[in-house]
C-alpha cells in the first residue's frame, strides 16, 4: 500500500520585507522557450498563489515582491539543478503538513507552464460539503470551473488580481502557524500532464487471439488523450461515443497522439490492407479529449476519468507527470474509480528513463503501469523505471512494444515521424506501449466479461514474458503476451511481491514473509511447480509444488532475508510457477537492503537560546544530491552514510542563516544548529539619507553540473545574521556571499526616481561568512553614469545590478524610474566580482491590485569594473534589431548540438550592443537547408532536427510589434551559413552575424530631421571571421521605397551617412553583409 507522506522540500532560504521597486516580469510569454533547450527570453516572473511576485532575471538574479497586504513576509527559496522555488513563510506549515501542493511554489515550473495570468487550482473539500465549497470560493478574482466529486475537489481559477485575497480566504492563522480554513482539506495546483503495429501486434501474440475468435468484440475501451481523427479509414465505425473536456472546440485530434493510440488499440488497418491493424480491432472506442495539445490539465483528466469509468471496462491513459511520495488527486481517482466501477486503468509509466522515474498516475496501486520495449523485447532507454517513490514498490508492472510503432496518422498530425504509408506515422514512447496492453485487456475482457480489474491485471502480468538481464523494477512481469494470457487460467492475486527490508546494519534483520496467493479460474485443479530466479541467499519460497483447486485459491509464502551476506541495494527476481500444457505464471519479487545509514539527531536553537520551534534545515548529500529536510526544535532523521552540506534558517527571533559546507555522517550523530553562533551583517550606509533596499546573505555549493543555494534576505527592518556550523576547513566548491543595496527615498519613503543607487557584494570561498561589518570607501567604488532613453509610450523603467562570482548569480533589487531618466550607479569592486544589469520597460498596473506589464527588456552581461573609474552607459537606445552581440550563456544565440540546431536570437537588441527582447504581435522563424524548408515556427525561437552531413543553411526571422512601442515595429533578418554534425553534448555557436546601428539620438530616440546623420555600424559575429562587403539602405516611407546610402570604413566597424527629409517621421534601415546576413528594421529611429 502506498504511503502518504510529505514530499521533501529542497534547497534554499530567503527572507524578505517589502522589496522596494522589485520584480518586473518577462517581456515575452514564459512558455515561449523551446523544449529541451534553455529559456529563449529575458528574465521572467510569476505571481504565487499567495499574491507574492517572484522575478528571475536574465542575469540569474532573483527578486521577490510581497503581494498586497503582505509587507514583511519572509520567504524560503530553492535553487537546485532542476530549478528554483520560492516559498512564503506562511505556506511552510501547510507544506510541512502535506496540505498544500509544493508545485504552487516551484517558480521554474510555474513560469514554464505559462501561469503568469490565471492560476488553476484544485481545492479539496469533504465530499459532503461541495455546495459550501462552491460558495466559499465564490470570491473576487477566483471562480469555480468544475466540480470533481471523484476526488472531492473543485477546479478553481484564480486570476492575477485576486490571488492574495484567495489565499487569505482559504487559510487562517499566523505566519508561523498557518492552517487551511475550516472545511478545506487540500490545495493542489491544477497542473498539466504530458502525453507521454505490423511488427508490434504479432510480437505480443495478438494474431493467436484473433484465430481463437478474440478480437475485443463487444468491449469498449476508453481513451483519454488528445482526441481523435474520426475521418481516418482505420477508425471508421470504431468510435462508440466521444466527449470533449478541454477548451478546444471539439474532439478533433490536432496533435496526432490520440489517433495513433486509438488505432493501436482498435484500428481496422483499412488504409493499409490490414497491415497496421490494432490489437483488438473488434473493440469500440470511447474517446475523451482531455488534452488540448501535448499537455493536459489535471482537472480535465479527472473529469474525463469520471466520465469514462462508467462507460468502459478498460481505460487507456498514455499520459502522466512527475510523482511524489504522497497520493495525488489522479492516483486517488484511479484507485477510487477502479473500486467503484470495476474499470482497469492501463497507464503509461513515462519516458524519463533512469531509476525511480515512473510517473503519476501510473504509480497508483490499482493502475497497470506499462513500460516500453523494442522489437527484440529489450527495454527502451527512455522507458521509466521503478521502484515507486516512497515505498519501493515494483512499478512498472508490465511492458509492451513502444519503439517506432506505426499507426494511424491524424489529418492534423504534429508529432508523427515518417512511415511506409502516408496515412500512418511512426512514434516511440510508453504512450505507444500502453495501447498494446489496453488492447490485450480488451481481448481478455471479451473472454472473461465477469472478471474484476485485479483478475485481468494479474493474468496479463502472470502471462508476460520477462526479458533476461532486465530487473523487475524496469519491466515488472515482462512483455505482455496475449496468446498466453487467453490460454491460462492461473494468476498470482497480488501481482507483485514487494518487501520493505530492514535497516542497516543487517546482522539483526528478521526475515520478512509475505503470502502469495494463486488463483485458478479454470474448471480443473492445477498442480504448480514453484521456483525462484532470485538471489537464493535473500529469497526463499516455502513450497516447491502447490495444487490450486478449480475455481479456488492456494497459498504459499515467500521470505526475504536481508541479513544475508549480500550487497546493499535492490535485489529482485521472479517467482515462476509452471504447470501442465505449458502453463507459466511470473510474479516479480523485490526487496531493498538499506545501505549503511544512521540515525542523526538534531536540535535548533534561536539566537536568544530558546528552542526554534519553527526552525528549518536541509541536509543534502554532496555526491547523490539527495535532499532531507527537517523541521522544528528537535528530532531525528535517518541518513545514508556520506558527506552532506547543511543549511538552516532560524527566524523566530532574528533572521539567521547557518551553513556547514561539509558534514561527514559515518555513525550515529547529533547536529546542533545553534543560531547563537551567528554574527550580524552590518553595512554602513554610503549616504546618511540612504535607504537600505537590500541586505542579503547566501551560501552556495557548486559542482560540474549543479548549483545549490540558500539565502536570507532582509533590509533595515529585518537584520540578517550568519554563521558556520562545524569547523572552518575550507570546502572546494562552496562559497558564501553578502549583498547590500542603497537608494535615496523621497518624502513618502519610496525610492522611485532615486538619483543614485549603491550595490555592494562580497564573496568568500570555502567557508561561510561569520557576519560582516563594513564601511565601503568611495575609492573602492566604480561609477556608472547611466542614461535611460524612452521608446514605449506610457512606459517607465526599472533597473537592477546583480553581482556575479564564478558561476553564481546574486540578488537584485529593481528600482523604478520615469523615462527618460539619468542616474548614477555605484558598485564595489571586490576581486573576482562582476556586475550584470537588467533593464525593463513597464506599463503601470491597471489597478492598485494588479502588477505592471512588461513590454521590453535588455541585459548587460557580467562585467568587471575597476575602482575609481567612471563608465558611461546608455540604455534603451535605438536601433533595436536582431542581434548576436554579447553572448553570455552556452545556447546564446544560434547553436548546434549534434544534429539539432537551437535558434533563439534576441529580436530587439539595443544600439549600444546589448541583447534585447520585446513583447511581440507576431514572429516567425524558418530554417532552410540546401534551399529546402526544414521547419518553421510561429515564434522567435526554434529547435530544428537536421541531417548530419554538411549543408548550406538559411535562417529567416521576422517579428512585429505595435503600441505601446513606437520603434522597430517590424524587424527581419536572413542569415546564410554552412553547418555539419558537431561532436559532444556542448552547444557549438554557428557562424552568424548581425548588423548593429548606434546613432547619436536624443533621450526620446529621435534625430534632427533634414540633416545628415553619421551612424556607427558594427558587425557582431558569433564566430569571428572576415567581414564581407557591407551595404546600407534607408527608407523614409516605412519600407515602401529604399535608397542606398554611403558607407565608409572596413572590417567590423563602418559608418553610414543617412540624410532624412525635413519634417517629422521615421527612418527605416536595411543592411547586408555579403555572404552572411540581410536585416531590415522598419522605424529604426524617429526624426523631427
Amino acid at each position: 500500500m502506498r504511503r502518504s507522506t510529505l514530499p521533501a522540500l529542497v534547497a534554499g532560504i530567503v527572507t524578505a520585507g517589502t522589496l522596494v521597486g522589485a520584480a518586473p516580469s518577462s517581456a515575452a510569454p514564459a512558455s515561449s522557450s523551446p523544449a529541451g533547450s534553455p529559456a529563449a527570453g529575458q528574465g521572467t516572473s510569476v505571481t504565487l498563489i499567495t499574491g507574492d511576485r517572484v522575478t528571475v532575471t536574465k542575469s540569474g538574479a532573483t527578486s521577490v515582491q510581497p503581494g498586497p497586504g503582505r509587507a514583511g513576509m519572509r520567504f524560503i527559496s530553492t535553487k537546485t539543478k532542476q530549478g528554483r522555488s520560492v516559498i512564503p513563510a506562511d505556506a511552510l506549515p501547510l507544506l510541512r503538513a502535506g496540505r498544500v501542493d509544493q508545485r504552487l511554489f516551484d517558480v521554474t515550473s510555474l513560469i514554464a507552464g505559462g501561469y503568469s495570468d490565471e492560476l488553476p487550482l484544485l481545492v479539496a473539500y469533504p465530499k459532503s460539503k461541495n455546495k459550501q465549497a462552491k460558495a466559499a470560493t465564490s470570491i473576487e478574482g477566483a471562480r469555480v470551473t468544475r466540480d470533481l466529486p471523484v476526488v472531492g475537489a473543485l477546479a478553481v481559477r484564480a486570476d492575477l488580481r485576486g490571488r492574495a485575497g484567495l489565499w487569505k480566504s482559504l487559510t487562517t492563522g499566523t505566519q508561523s502557524a498557518r492552517a487551511l480554513s475550516a472545511g478545506v482539506e487540500h490545495i493542489w495546483l491544477d497542473g498539466t500532464r504530458k502525453i507521454s503495429l505490423d511488427v508490434s501486434v504479432p510480437q505480443i501474440g495478438a494474431p493467436a487471439a484473433w484465430q481463437a475468435g478474440l478480437d475485443g468484440t463487444g468491449v469498449k475501451v476508453a481513451i483519454l488523450d488528445t482526441g481523435i481523427d474520426a475521418t481516418h479509414p482505420d477508425l471508421a465505425g470504431q468510435i462508440a461515443e466521444s466527449q470533449n473536456f478541454t477548451t478546444a472546440p471539439d474532439t478533433d485530434d490536432t496533435v496526432g497522439h490520440g489517433t495513433h493510440v486509438a488505432s493501436t488499440i482498435a484500428g481496422t488497418g483499412a488504409a493499409s490492407g490490414g497491415r497496421y491493424r490494432g490489437v483488438a480491432p473488434g473493440a469500440k472506442l470511447v474517446i475523451g479529449k482531455v488534452c488540448g495539445d501535448q499537455f493536459c490539465e489535471e482537472s480535465d483528466i479527472l473529469a474525463g476519468m469520471s466520465w469514462a469509468a462508467g462507460k468502459a471496462p478498460v481505460i487507456n491513459m498514455s499520459l502522466g507527470g512527475g510523482d511524489t511520495e504522497g497520493i495525488d488527486p489522479l492516483e486517488a481517482a484511479v484507485n477510487d474509480l477502479t473500486a467503484q466501477f470495476g474499470t482497469l486503468f492501463v497507464i503509461a509509466a513515462g519516458n524519463s528513463g533512469g531509476d525511480a522515474t515512473v510517473g503519476s498516475p501510473a504509480t497508483a496501486d490499482a493502475a497497470l503501469a506499462v513500460g516500453a520495449v523494442d522489437r527484440d523485447d529489450q527495454l527502451a532507454d527512455f522507458s521509466s523505471r521503478g521502484p515507486r517513490i516512497g515505498d519501493n514498490a515494483i512499478k512498472p508492472e508490465i511492458t509492451a512494444p513502444g519503439v517506432e510503432i506505426v499507426a494511424a496518422r491524424a489529418a492534423h498530425d504534429q508529432i508523427g515521424g515518417p512511415a511506409p504509408l502516408p496515412q500512418y506515422s511512426s512514434l516511440s514512447g510508453t504512450s505507444m506501449a500502453t495501447p498494446h496492453v489496453a488492447g490485450a485487456a480488451a481481448i481478455l475482457t471479451q473472454q472473461h466479461p465477469g472478471w474484476s480489474p485485479q483478475q485481468r491485471k494479474t493474468v496479463l502480468m502472470g502471462a508476460a514474458k520477462p526479458t533476461a538481464g532486465v530487473n523487475v523494477y524496469g519491466q515488472g512481469a515482462g512483455r505482455v503476451d496475449v496468446a498466453r494470457a487467453i490460454t491460462q487460467q492461473v494468476a498470482v492475486q497480488e501481482g507483485t511481491v514487494s518487501f520493505q527490508g530492514g535497516l542497516w546494519p543487517h546482522d539483526d534483520d528478521q526475515p520478512e514473509t509475505k503470502t502469495v496467493t494463486y488463483r485458478n479460474d479454470g474448471p480443473d485443479p492445477v498442480t504448480l511447480t514453484l521456483a525462484l530466479s532470485a538471489p537464493a541467499a535473500v529469497f526463499s519460497v516455502a513450497d516447491t509444488t502447490l495444487t490450486v483447486p478449480a475455481g479456488g485459491t492456494a497459498t504459499t509464502t515467500v521470505t526475504a532475508d536481508t541479513s544475508a551476506d549480500v550487497a546493499d541495494g535492490f535485489h529482485s527476481g521472479y517467482l515462476t510457477a509452471t504447470g501442465p500444457g505449458g502453463l507459466k505464471v511470473e510474479a516479480p519479487v523485490g526487496v531493498f537492503r538499506e545501505p549503511e545509514s544512521y540515525d542523526v539527531g538534531y536540535e535548533m536553537i534561536n539566537r536568544d537560546g530558546t528552542p526554534a520551534e519553527n526552525g528549518y534545515a536541509v541536509f543534502f548529500n554532496l555526491d547523490t544530491l539527495a535532499f532531507y529536510d527537517i523541521y522544528g526544535a528537535s528530532g531525528k532523521k535517518r541518513l545514508p552514510k556520506g558527506d552532506y552540506g547543511i543549511y538552516s534558517f532560524i527566524g523566530e527571533v532574528d533572521t539567521a542563516l547557518l551553513a556547514d559546507p561539509r558534514r561527514t555522517i559515518d555513525g550515529p550523530a547529533t547536529v546542533s544548529i545553534d543560531a547563537r553562533v551567528t554574527k550580524p551583517v552590518a553595512i554602513t550606509k554610503p549616504k546618511p539619507e540612504a535607504l537600505t533596499t537590500l541586505l542579503a546573505a547566501s551560501a552556495d555549493w557548486r559542482g560540474d553540473d549543479y548549483g545549490i543555494g540558500a539565502g536570507a534576505l532582509g533590509d533595515e527592518t529585518y537584520p540578517v545574521f550568519t554563521g558556520q556550523l562545524g569547523d572552518r576547513t575550507p570546502e572546494a566548491g562552496f562559497s558564501s556571499s553578502i549583498n547590500a543595496g542603497f537608494a535615496k527615498p523621497d518624502a513618502a519613503g519610496s525610492v522611485r526616481n532615486s538619483p543614485y543607487t549603491y550595490d555592494f557584494a562580497w564573496f568568500k570561498d570555502g567557508v561561510m561568512f561569520d557576519g560582516l561589518t563594513r564601511t565601503v570607501k568611495p575609492r573602492e567604488l566604480a561609477t556608472l553614469k547611466a542614461k535611460y532613453a524612452t521608446e514605449a509610450t506610457g512606459a517607465y523603467g526599472v533597473k537592477g545590478n546583480s553581482a556575479q562570482y564564478g558561476n553564481g548569480g546574486g540578488w537584485s533589487v529593481l528600482i523604478p524610474f520615469d523615462l527618460p531618466f539619468q542616474r548614477t550607479e555605484y558598485v564595489n569592486t571586490e576581486k573576482g566580482v562582476q556586475w550584470a544589469g537588467d533593464f525593463y520597460q513597464e506599463l503601470p498596473p491597471a489597478t492598485e491590485d494588479d502588477w505592471p506589464v512588461d513590454v521590453s527588456a535588455s541585459f548587460e552581461p557580467a562585467t568587471a569594473f575597476k575602482a575609481g573609474h567612471t563608465y558611461r552607459q546608455e540604455w534603451n537606445k535605438a536601433v533595436f534589431a536582431p542581434s548576436v552581440a554579447k553572448p553570455s550563456y552556452p545556447y546564446d544565440y544560434v547553436t548546434r548540438v549534434g544534429d539539432t540546431i537551437y535558434a533563439q536570437p534576441p529580436t530587439h537588441g539595443e544600439g549600444p550592443g546589448r541583447p534585447g527582447f520585446s513583447t511581440l504581435d507576431s514572429a516567425k522563424l524558418a530554417l532552410y537547408r540546401n534551399g529546402t524548408l526544414v521547419s518553421a515556427t510561429d515564434a522567435e525561437w526554434g529547435e530544428f532536427e537536421v541531417p548530419a552531413a554538411a549543408g548550406d543553411y538559411r535562417l529567416e526571422l521576422t517579428a512585429t510589434r505595435s503600441a505601446p512601442h513606437t520603434l522597430s515595429t517590424s524587424v527581419a533578418a536572413t542569415w546564410t551559413f554552412r553547418s555539419a554534425h558537431t561532436e559532444g553534448e556542448a552547444p557549438v555557436r554557428l557562424p552568424l552575424s548581425t548588423v548593429r546601428f548606434n546613432p547619436a539620438l536624443d533621450e526620446h530616440n529621435t534625430a534632427r530631421a533634414g540633416r545628415a546623420l553619421s551612424i556607427p555600424v558594427h558587425v557582431d559575429q558569433q564566430v569571428k571571421s572576415r567581414v564581407g562587403a557591407v551595404t546600407v539602405e534607408a527608407s523614409f516611407d516605412d519600407g515602401k521605397t529604399w535608397r542606398r546610402v554611403p558607407v565608409s570604413g572596413s572590417g567590423a566597424d563602418r559608418v553610414a551617412v543617412v540624410r532624412s527629409p525635413a519634417g517629422a517621421g521615421f527612418v527605416s534601415l536595411r543592411a547586408s553583409v555579403k555572404g552572411a546576413v540581410t536585416q531590415t528594421v522598419i522605424r529604426a529611429y524617429a526624426v523631427s
